[in-house]
């Protein structure tokens, strides 16, 4: 008897044991999922903040190389020589300016100095080096210095919004690109409207700086925005800024002259600050209008928009 009792205190000895390695087995089984889980999410994390780093470090040099303007690249302003003046007085003075198209880049400067009193900002813009070193989608540069918007403007031939969520260099990811649509927009900037798409970073990049015309006094301050072209130059007004819906624009509507006219006049009523000298704006058939689309935090189905009209 006491040989059995012996035994069976071995045994039960023996299954406590097991029991407690059996346990510890079933914890740790737990503890390696989570652990490769928290593995594999850190390492999607890092990987998101490595590009978003990569990108802006890109876009950083890209600024810095068109913003450092030598004596060379500076626009010569086209110096007229006027005729003497005749005996015979004309009854009304013409003053006659060459077709915009007829212009050679020098001469738009000075047209938009002398007819606006507006002083392009100086850019050492090289297309064909950004085209060829950077990116072969890049066709224009937008600048807002209000609103620390300096950046490339690109548009994929294939996929309208590749660059939604591709960078500069076409990698996957954030923040993406300036960019428009090819299936709805020209690169020449000669739409009747044109849309330029940016996301809303939380870094203050891309198209975030938009939102601060919410404040009534940022969008009396911020008053054009530029588009620089490789043989051309394009300055914008602003003329509205507000909440709208996240309808696609140029897919939406269809303008004839009258209702472009009342489109223009009727972005001036809505619920974004209003600068009271636009009142009186003089839409013309004519005119040719640039949006400038992002996200708004905490609504989906809206969109921040900034809009302007092409001064010439």
């Amino acid at each position: 008897m006491k040989k059995d009792s012996k035994i069976r205190k071995i045994v039960l000895f023996m299954s406590s044991v097991n029991g407690e390695k059996s346990g510890n087995k079933i914890w740790l089984i737990p503890a390696i999922i989570f652990l490769a889980i928290g593995i594999v999410f850190g390492g999607i994390f890092g990987f998101k903040y490595i590009t978003i780093l990569l990108a802006e470090s890109q876009m950083d040099n890209l600024r810095e190389s068109v913003n450092t303007v030598s004596d060379n690249d500076k626009p010569q302003v086209v110096e007229t020589v006027e005729d003497e003046p005749s005996e015979e007085i004309p009854e009304e003075e013409v003053i006659e300016y060459k077709p915009w198209e007829e212009c050679i880049l020098e001469e738009k400067y000075a047209r938009y100095s002398d007819e606006y009193g507006i002083s392009i900002p100086e850019k050492n813009i090289d297309f064909e080096a950004l085209k060829s070193g950077t990116n072969s989608d890049i066709y224009a540069w937008i600048y807002i210095p209000e609103l620390d918007v300096d950046d490339p403007v690109v548009q994929n031939p294939e996929n309208d919004d590749f660059y939604l969520d591709h960078n500069l260099d076409k990698s996957a990811g954030y923040p993406g690109g300036i960019y428009t649509q090819k299936s709805y927009n020209s690169t020449d900037f000669e739409d009747r409207m044109t849309v330029i798409y940016g996301h809303n970073m939380r870094d203050n990049k891309r198209f975030s700086s938009l939102h601060r015309l919410e404040q009534q006094e940022e969008f009396e301050k911020c008053r054009y925005i530029f588009i620089y072209l490789p043989e051309d130059v394009r300055v914008y007004e602003i003329t509205s800024a507000y909440v709208g819906s996240d309808t696609h624009i140029l897919a939406t509507h269809t303008w004839d002259d009258e209702s472009w006219v009342e489109y223009l006049q009727g972005t001036l009523t809505t619920n974004g600050p209003d600068d009271s000298a636009l009142d009186n704006y003089d839409f013309d058939k004519d005119d040719k209008a640039l949006t400038l689309s992002t996200c708004i935090k905490n609504l989906p189905n809206n969109r921040y928009l900034v809009q302007g009209i092409l001064l010439r």
